[in-house]
């Protein structure tokens, strides 16, 4: 996810040469996994998702925050939807009980950005620059798509 792309997206990181050897790794790794997927090639700002999930949190707990998370990636990943409108993610929140006009106020405020940044931060120190990302309490985090094989090596 990326809170500090441009309101308009950003074109990923990757030359239009390189981008069909990219996509074509992502999609063949969740293929591993069994995880639909349809790569974007254009980032989008995922501040408002991300806000929204905090709000999510603070209404509903960590595990609605968790599992809005899952529907917010699974639309961005797997739907192409627009994850930066406001629509959409009010109507993922509605699903996790966060009614849209709760989302769209605390947007206004960004009531929620000290968490988001607070997350960013920390994410950061821990050494994530990609996703998904794992980590564990006193370790560095391992980020981006990889064989499942890399990741349980990473936890022996």
């Amino acid at each position: 996810m990326h809170p500090d792309t441009p309101a308009q997206g950003a074109d990923k990181p990757f030359s239009d040469a390189e981008w069909p050897r990219i996509r074509r790794r992502l999609e063949d790794l969740a293929v591993l996994v069994d995880l639909p997927i349809a790569p974007p090639r254009r980032n989008v700002n995922s501040r408002l998702a991300l806000e929204t999930m905090e709000l999510v949190r603070a209404r509903q707990g960590d595990d609605a925050a968790a599992n809005f998370h899952h529907a917010v990636s699974r639309a961005f990943f797997a739907e192409r939807e627009d994850i930066a409108d406001l629509k959409v993610i009010g109507a993922k929140a509605n699903d996790f009980g966060v009614a849209p006009s709760e989302v769209e106020a605390a947007w206004k405020t960004h009531a929620f950005a000290s968490a988001v940044d607070a997350s960013i931060a920390a994410s950061r120190a821990a050494g994530v620059r990609g996703v998904p990302a794992y980590g564990w309490p006193g370790t560095r985090a391992i980020s981006g798509m990889m064989e499942p094989e890399r990741i349980v090596s990473a936890l022996s």
